[in-house]
């Protein structure tokens, strides 16, 4: 996805496992409030549970909690860093602990910069285009009007990729960013669900990847089986003898490869779409 930004890295410098795994990218505030701090918790919680990974700058406040929590959800991580990727000169000094974390779960760590490269401030912008171009969406959770967040999702946008942003309270300075970005024309989101539907909404080449990457599990195979007649996702539930957040979970991934559809009130259907399964 790097190769068709407008300004395409000469090449990445890389710690860990870069792996080709379908991935959101989560930006905000370094500043972030007990209610951003939830929000990007529940939201990455969810993403990482649709088998999705997480693509962030590994900076203070929101980019530090979404990789977190996808290291705590069990999920694939790439930190996106403005400095060298060795030990001596990762930024901030604070995160080197974060730094090995995600790189003993499987993820990665990369930068166009080579190592033992300081922390200079241009780099940072420069870098955030890496984050917008990596994934097809870009989420900001929490983000003033000066915020390098709002420079990402600028740079997404640019690059003709989905820009999502959570709403907060009017009376939060900590959100207006996010709500300039909606009255822009942001996706809003509150939920994984509304991230994973959006990816899905018209895009028939991110639904052939996701096939082909993420191969059907257990628990969707039994979901799809079950929607031969529209369903109600209670009624799956009794069915299958799932938990209403597992069927919730497996039908938005399901949604997302493009196998189901939504018709409203909680009723899905399935699509007229050949589903390989990886089960034997």
């Amino acid at each position: 996805m790097l190769l068709q930004i407008a300004d395409p890295p000469a090449g990445l410098y890389v710690r860990g496992n870069l792996k080709d795994h379908p991935c959101i990218s989560v930006v905000g505030t370094r500043r972030l409030t007990s209610y951003g701090k939830r929000a990007t918790r529940d939201i990455v919680q969810g993403i990482v549970s649709s088998g999705m990974g997480i693509i962030s700058g590994m900076a203070f406040g929101i980019d530090a909690e979404a990789h977190k929590t996808a290291l705590e959800s069990g999920g694939y991580t790439i930190a996106v860093l403005a400095t060298g990727i060795d030990d001596e000169t990762l930024y901030p000094r604070e995160h080197v602990a974060l730094a090995k974390r995600i790189l003993e779960s499987g993820g990665a760590i990369i930068s166009e910069q080579p190592p033992r490269s300081p922390s200079f401030k241009y780099a940072f912008p420069k870098r955030n285009r890496l984050i917008a171009g990596m994934s097809p969406a870009t989420l900001v959770v929490e983000a003033s009007p000066d915020s390098g967040s709002l420079i990402t999702a600028r740079l997404a946008l640019e690059e003709n990729r989905e820009v999502l942003a959570v709403p907060g309270s009017i009376y939060s300075s900590a959100s207006d960013g996010c709500h300039e970005l909606i009255m822009l024309g942001a996706k809003l989101v509150r939920t994984a669900e509304d991230v994973l539907k959006t990816l899905a909404f018209d895009r028939p080449e991110l639904m052939a990847e996701s096939r082909a990457s993420l191969p059907m599990t257990e628990a969707e195979c039994r979901v799809y089986a079950a929607l031969d007649s529209p369903a109600h996702i209670d009624d799956l539930g009794e069915r299958l003898g799932l938990s209403a957040a597992t069927i919730s979970a497996t039908l938005s991934l399901l949604d997302m490869k493009g196998y189901v559809v939504h018709q409203g009130g909680q009723i899905w259907l399935k699509k007229a779409v050949f589903a390989k399964s990886s089960i034997k």
